[in-house]
């Protein structure tokens, strides 16, 4: 296991997003994952937003305000597709 918590799971196989949209991304089918960043904006704090290929769809995979679990998320991914055979640099 590459991170766990109450929004997503990483393991060695899977992206599991457990809410607030409970779903499974097999890592095998994540292709091209990339990051987006949205600014601050009336009453909104600014967010980080990894996306992603996935089975001929863009998909979100992990959405946070919060830079440090951002990062913690985003290195676990890095990680699990690196020991797939998928070094990406996202």
């Amino acid at each position: 296991m590459f991170y766990r918590s109450s929004d997503i799971l990483i393991t060695s196989t899977y992206v599991v997003i457990l809410q607030p949209n409970p779903m499974r991304f097999h890592l095998e089918g994540i292709q091209s994952p990339y990051i987006v960043r949205h600014g601050r904006g009336a009453g909104f704090r600014a967010g980080h937003e990894i996306r992603a290929r996935y089975e001929a769809a863009d998909v979100r995979i992990f959405f946070t305000t919060n830079r440090s679990t951002f990062g913690a998320v985003r290195r676990a991914l890095i990680r699990a597709l690196e020991q797939r055979g998928h070094p990406l640099p996202i």
